[in-house]
């Protein structure tokens, strides 16, 4: 999973059990005990949600409901560990791939709540942008696609002299760039949700056309049409709405995630696996 998409997912949902579940000591008490091994209240809460979200079961329903699956599953589970089936290089696999996630999302959490992106710091970059004349906005045109190759075709179309307007409505994946030849309007980079995004346009000028460049929401192929121009008396950060402050915020989390990643896979030791058959096999050749 890329950077971006794993802030996504953490930002989005983060786990949802830590989402659902009680946030305190209650939550972890067995509920249930099964040949000795315990259901806590949590997954109760968890799985009753599930149930009443997609099966439209009352609350009382959705927990009788759940704990009957539970129930099911661990003497399931337990049965299988009987058979050591734990032990079996597939199911194993599968377990190390879903604790994995796991971790990976519980970990996020942990770093966000010791490194908290606070209204005080974001508020503080935001109005120093605001005091220096930073806070600018351009006029674009967007063609949007699922995949690389798409946003390259379309963009050998353009440098061909073919017309962002009729490849918008032809190809952009944006419901909106359908039907208006894929207009944004106004774009202001410094209350957009992804870095990726405003860092690809800031540094163009009226006419130029981006390269292809991908965001969380795709691959992209922007045109600016006018500016950028200064924002003239742009609002205060407590004037902000509440999504533009969202979007700050998220955006200072995924440059703040990416930092993290780049820092972790700069010391760590990563390759492939054909790799390491192909020197394990040249080790026993020799």
């Amino acid at each position: 999973m890329s950077t971006q998409k794993l802030w996504i997912a953490a930002l989005a949902s983060s786990l949802a059990f830590a989402a659902i579940a009680a946030d305190d000591a209650r939550g972890l008490r067995a509920d249930t005990v099964v040949n000795g091994k315990p259901i806590s209240q949590n997954h109760i809460t968890l799985l009753s949600a599930s149930f009443s979200r997609e099966r439209g079961l009352q609350e009382g329903e959705a927990e009788v409901a759940a704990r009957a699956e539970l129930v099911t599953q661990e003497l399931l589970a337990q049965a299988a560990r009987k058979e050591g089936l734990e032990k079996k290089p597939q199911l194993a696999d599968q377990l190390a791939y879903q604790e994995r996630a796991i971790l990976s999302r519980a970990y996020l959490e942990y770093y966000f709540e010791k490194n908290p992106i606070t209204d005080a710091e974001l508020k503080k970059s935001y109005e120093f942008n605001r005091a220096n004349g930073k806070i600018v906005e351009l006029k674009l045109r967007q063609i949007l696609v699922a995949s690389e190759s798409e946003a390259r075709g379309i963009s050998d179309q353009l440098a061909k002299g073919g017309d962002l307007v009729a490849l918008a409505k032809a190809n952009t994946q944006d419901p909106g760039g359908q039907s208006n030849g894929g207009d944004l309007g106004w774009f202001r980079p410094d209350i957009f949700v992804d870095h990726n995004f405003s860092d690809a346009v800031v540094g163009l000028k009226k006419g130029q056309i981006s390269k292809p460049f991908r965001s969380r929401f795709g691959w992209h192929v922007v045109k600016v049409e006018d500016g950028p121009r200064k924002v003239v008396k742009p609002e205060s950060f407590e004037a902000l709405t509440d999504p533009a402050k969202e979007a700050i915020r998220q955006k200072t989390a995924q440059l703040q995630l990416e930092a993290l990643t780049q820092k972790l896979a700069a010391s760590a030791k990563v390759a492939r696996g054909d790799a390491l058959a192909a020197n394990a096999s040249s080790t026993l050749t020799r």
